[in-house]
């Protein structure tokens, strides 16, 4: 009976586990460090380096921080699956991205995917 009941606490405890950090939370957070970006309508790929550096911190909690253009911005962010979607706030100014999460590949459109202007950018999880 003592065996029944230590598995069955034991086999609560991770349910419990498993749920922290609501919808793939504690899976995305970290630091991912930008890989490369463009304009969805441009053909070539401009590298995160220098000036054009970017990179991504997310924490458990749903916040974050997105470091671009030699600034740094305040984000909230959601994973749902691979659905992620992330809400970024500068001086009163709000984009919202969306993408994907693929293993530790974050792909994130600022605005519409099929819109040539809108920004596309590649970070790899450190």
């Amino acid at each position: 009976m003592k065996k029944v009941l230590s598995f069955l606490l034991a086999l609560a405890v991770v349910f419990a586990l498993a749920a922290c950090g609501g919808k793939g939370g504690s899976t995305a957070a970290g630091t991912y460090q930008g890989i490369h970006a463009k304009f969805v309508g441009d053909a070539d790929w401009i590298p995160s380096e220098g000036d054009n550096a970017f990179s991504l911190t997310l924490t458990k909690d749903g916040k974050g921080t997105h470091q671009r253009d030699g600034m740094e911005f305040s984000v909230t962010w959601q994973l749902d699956g691979e659905n992620f979607t992330m809400t970024e706030t500068f001086m009163g100014i709000t984009l919202q991205y969306t993408g994907t999460l693929k293993g530790g590949t974050l792909d994130l459109f600022n605005n519409d995917p099929a819109d040539p202007l809108t920004y596309e950018y590649v970070y790899e999880k450190k």
